[in-house]
């Protein structure tokens, strides 16, 4: 069909479409992949008030064509990422555009529910497939602008997914790389009240010791150091860690220490990660123990956002096709579509206690079904039908050096024996452990466990309940038989019990209860911790091991007031009559942009019966536009001590690089001291320096923490590289920063390291395209990656290196060479298109070369001209040229 347009508007209209279309054209982008009527343009309107050669302009008569080609583009399906994808867009005969190949296994990966199609299962992962006819009612579109490829598929059409899911087919296992993550901190000591060295009775210096002329003036000084090393190496699966550190007091004894060495890896299929070497048990049932053995534990961060912790299972029934939408506290958590009939929603995003759940059912006339589902959750409820579970075997593990009987309940008749004997040899026993729970229906959960050694044996079961409008609880019960040999003496066994409770709920007046607990253990009761610490035990010594605990979490939301906070935990102990204790009590709001709170603190241990009263007053003030804060507070305590703390920090530099704090302090008779912090993040690592001085000392301290990564591409420095990282490679461009990351830039080799990412989630990752200088373009500025748990996956970002030019193209005869015409390079990419007066605009160019212009379809339409730059030091970041086809 053709567009005809009336004479008087003739004129005008070719004009502004013609330019428009120049304009597109010259973005080097494809284009909507749709069809749209053709539009006619006078070409001859072109040459008015001028004498230049028209081009062919049908290549616009369809607006800006998709040429056929590969895009990286960001992928949506019904309206939820996707992810990025490389597409072919491929010419289609009788269609003016080229059409985006989708193939099978693309569609697979998006969700689609290939299986139940019979003519896409019968497909090859990599044949295109003609979306509009497979499926019905599915479609596409591609926005030019922005990249964006936006498929339609029914829902019926899709498979069953909980939200927040990514498919464990996208997950990255990365690169074959070694790494080392490294932290060294070195701090001088100075001035009479300093920490001493090994002698910590002697004297003080003063001026008159020694000799009066050579030693007058100097001040007794003492060192620290501390170095950590994190290395490890990964390779396919498979990660392979260990982690050191070396210390040396201001006594000047140095101490190397291995904390952990250990090999782990995912199980996808089970959701779970096996370990080998050194690790701790999960304390989710039994205390949680370090070991050196075998484990295999399940990975929550594995699922999906909306299966992971606990959530309620709502059930309803729709009349129509209806929308259900989900309100906690006033807010809409969670919305969709159900067909008629009965429905489930068992993906809601776990809440720890947040308040009952409003449930309003809106058909498709308009009327409203509203009903309550009451919810709260403690820590051993489970979502319906999930499952968790770990198995270890393996043996006691303990502290290189660790030569005393230590507890933290205590030890000696009451308390810590000056006389405590060493031991030459300390037990490390082998044992079994295995825990177990699962989500049953009706708001069910139940789990067990079992840790059985040579000389210890202990079960557990319990049950938690969601008790709706009553909130939630769960109970178990543990036993356990210890063996414990005693020097000279015959053998003593010790049988026992403990009890646990445990209640959530929070109230609509915005009171919350998050967890308040009560366990009980008789006198025969003996953790794994506690009987293996018994083992070869002292006639005289003895361990006091817990008999009762309880705690109390609260909180009240004050709405516009603020809100009040308090937490209690008391733990008692047989054989004592001292108790551990804790308890906190808050409140904290604000007026305008002022902050502030009141806070009271009591605590009490089993060595120390007297208890701490501190009772402390904050005030936070912004100031302006700076990005600093000013901080006071002020604290008295029990013993009539008064202390007072005034400080000022921010952050300064480009990306907040700099952070930094100054501080006053004043306490009682011990008079004022004051101190000040900087910290740097640059490519390389993290510096920090510190000095705070007083009356009698003074402290000077310096450090650093970086990371080292090793890979197919060389070597590269980077900032602390924490567990999971990605490797960002911009190739020939240096010194790119990457959002949202202070301080971290690519290197020599356009390499940068991103540390701790999150595993089996998607992560962006965007280059500031305004670092990228005048010679270097990027095709994709924003990428995504899915690493599995301590990989190292890359985040390549493809670029274009190259000249921006401003050429003036003339033909063999001298004239401009036509409005409109393509300007190619030798690979028939389309560079750029000649405006008027034959000027082209043309980026990503080397600095010699070959183009070809086409301004028609016929052969003799087009010509090539060759240029060349010359070198110039402090060159413009646009070269103008002039070339002539040949």
């Amino acid at each position: 069909m053709r567009r005809t347009y009336p004479p008087q508007a003739r004129a005008g209209a070719p004009f502004r479409l013609s330019l428009c279309a120049a304009v597109l054209g010259a973005l080097g982008a494809p284009v909507v992949a749709q069809q749209f009527v053709a539009s006619s343009f006078n070409e001859g309107f072109l040459g008015v008030g001028g004498d230049q050669q028209s081009a062919d302009l049908s290549l616009f008569a369809f607006g800006n064509r998709v040429l056929p080609g590969s895009y990286t583009v960001d992928v949506s399906v019904n309206k939820r990422s996707a992810g990025q994808a490389v597409i072919r867009f491929d010419a289609s005969e009788g269609k003016s555009d080229a059409q985006p190949c989708l193939t099978r296994g693309m569609l697979d990966g998006w969700g689609l529910n290939v299986a139940v199609f019979p003519t896409l299962a019968a497909l090859a992962d990599d044949a295109c497939v003609d979306l509009a006819a497979a499926i019905p009612d599915a479609a596409f579109s591609y926005d030019p602008d922005k990249l964006r490829l936006a498929v339609s598929i029914p829902q019926a059409a899709m498979k069953r997914s909980a939200r927040g899911a990514v498919d464990s087919d996208k997950w990255d296992k990365g690169i074959t790389a070694g790494m080392l993550d490294y932290q060294v901190n070195f701090a001088r000591y100075g001035g009479d009240n300093a920490p001493r060295g090994p002698d910590p009775f002697a004297m003080p210096r003063s001026a008159f010791d020694g000799n009066p002329f050579g030693e007058r003036y100097r001040e007794p000084r003492r060192d620290s150091l501390f170095a950590g090393i994190r290395a490890g190496f990964n390779h396919g699966d498979w990660r392979f860690r260990h982690f050191s550190t070396y210390s040396r007091g201001s006594d000047g004894r140095g101490r190397w220490q291995a904390v952990n060495t250990y090999a782990q890896r995912d199980l996808v299929s089970l959701k779970s990660q096996v370990m080998i070497g050194d690790g701790n048990t999960p304390g989710n049932m039994f205390d949680s123990v370090p070991f050196r053995g075998v484990q295999i534990a399940s990975d929550e961060s594995m699922l999906p956002d909306s299966q992971q912790g606990y959530a309620p299972t709502i059930r309803g029934i729709a009349r129509t096709n209806a929308r259900v939408t989900v309100r906690q506290n006033g807010y809409a958590i969670y919305s969709t579509f159900v067909a008629p009939g009965a429905f489930v929603i068992d993906d809601l995003y776990p809440t720890a206690a947040s308040g009952d759940l409003e449930v309003i059912v809106t058909e498709a006339d308009g009327r409203e079904t509203k009903f309550i589902q009451a919810f709260a959750a403690v820590p051993t409820l489970l979502r319906e039908g999930t499952w968790r579970y770990s198995a270890t075997i393996g043996k006691y593990r303990r502290a290189p050096g660790d030569e005393f009987i230590q507890s933290s309940y205590g030890w000696g008749y009451g308390g810590l024996a000056p006389w405590a004997w060493p031991r030459r040899s300390r037990a490390e026993p082998a044992f079994v452990q295995g825990t177990v729970a699962h989500g049953l229906s009706n708001d069910y959960s139940v789990y067990g466990g079992l840790i059985a050694s040579g000389r210890y044996q202990s079960v557990m079961a319990g049950v938690g309940k969601n008790m709706h409008a009553f909130g939630a609880i769960s109970a178990d019960l543990s036993a356990a038989r210890a063996v414990v040999s005693q020097p000279l003496l015959i053998d003593r066994t010790y049988n026992g019990q403990s009890v646990r409770f445990l209640y959530s709920k929070a109230f609509d007046a915005g009171t919350t209860v998050r967890v308040a607990g009560y366990r009980y253990s008789t006198s025969g009761y003996r953790t794994f911790q506690e009987a293996a610490d018994m083992q070869g035990l002292d006639p005289r010594e003895r361990l006091h091991n817990r008999r009762n605990e309880l705690r109390l979490e609260l909180s009240q939301s004050l709405g516009d007031w603020g809100a009040v906070t308090a937490s209690a935990r008391q733990q008692s102990y047989w054989g004592t009559g001292a108790k551990d204790s804790l308890v906190q009590i808050g409140y904290s709001g604000s007026y305008k942009q002022f902050g502030f709170g009141v806070y009271y603190n009591r605590s009490s241990n089993l060595y120390n019966r007297a208890p701490t009263n501190q009772i402390m007053f904050t005030l936070n003030i912004p100031l302006g536009a700076s990005g600093a804060n000013a901080h006071y507070s002020v604290m008295h305590e029990r013993n009539g001590r008064t202390s007072q703390q005034a400080s000022v920090s921010g952050t300064a530099l480009e990306d907040s690089r700099l952070s930094y704090s100054v501080s006053a302090n004043h306490v009682g008779e011990q008079g004022s001291t004051g101190g000040a912090s900087a910290s740097y993040m640059s490519p390389v690592g993290r510096f920090d320096f510190s000095h705070s001085q007083g009356s009698g000392y003074r402290q000077t301290s310096v450090g650093m923490a970086g990371g080292l990564l090793a890979h197919g591409g060389g070597v590269t420095l980077s900032q602390p590289l924490g567990d999971t990282i990605a490797l960002v490679q911009v190739p020939k461009a240096s010194g790119v920063g990457i959002e949202s990351r202070p301080g971290l830039a690519t290197d020599w080799a356009g390499n940068a390291v991103v540390a701790n990412v999150s595993p089996y989630r998607e992560n962006r990752l965007a280059v500031r395209t305004q670092d990228l200088g005048d010679n270097v373009e990027v095709k994709n500025a924003v990428t995504e990656v899915v690493p599995t748990r301590g990989a190292v996956v890359v985040a390549k970002f493809d670029t274009a290196v190259g000249y921006r030019l401003m050429l003036t193209l003339k033909g063999r005869k001298g004239e401009p060479l036509p409005f409109g015409s393509m300007v190619e390079n030798e690979a028939g990419q389309e560079m750029g298109i000649v405006g008027p007066d034959g000027q082209a605009f043309v980026t990503g160019a080397p600095q010699s070369g070959r183009f070809t212009v086409r301004w028609g379809r016929r052969d003799e339409d087009r010509c090539t001209f060759a240029y060349s730059l010359p070198e110039e030091a402090g060159s413009p970041p646009i070269r103008e040229a002039t070339a002539t086809c040949e």
